[in-house]
């Protein structure tokens, strides 16, 4: 079982749930009967996996291409992120290329193609880079 160390998998247990755990296994305990996933040094008893399934890439590697991180906070690019900022009513950063163009906007719906503020602005999703503001680290 060697041969699955440092690949990334999903592994399936079997569980009342049926759970599932990805993450890259980072070590096979066969003394203590356990694997260890990572992040999070995630100990799996062998008897409780159901399946095992390699992976190219984590969901948490998607997501993280989803948003792009920057000082401030993160690049918006999906829809669900532009719900989220209208739901808890996030500061959201607007620039124009290199011209900042709204400091602390709030985002009060969307579509497709545009973002309507606050005060009344409406932008096309296009021409405008929207950053939400984000307390990271806590």
């Amino acid at each position: 079982m060697k041969h699955w160390e440092g690949k990334k998998v999903m592994v399936t247990r079997d569980d009342e749930y049926t759970s599932r755990l990805y993450g890259t296994i980072q070590y096979w305990d066969e003394s203590k009967n356990r694997l260890i996933l990572q992040p999070g040094a995630i100990n799996v008893l062998l008897n409780d996996i159901l399946y095992i399934k390699e992976l190219e890439q984590l969901p948490q590697e998607l997501e993280s291409s989803a948003a792009e991180l920057n000082h401030i906070g993160y690049v918006m690019k999906l829809p669900v992120q532009f719900d989220n900022a209208i739901l808890f009513g996030s500061q959201v950063m607007i620039w124009q290329g290199d011209r900042l163009v709204e400091l602390q906007a709030k985002i009060i719906k969307h579509d497709h193609q545009q973002v309507f503020l606050g005060n009344g602005r409406i932008l096309r999703k296009s021409d405008y880079r929207f950053i939400v503001r984000s307390l990271r680290g806590c």
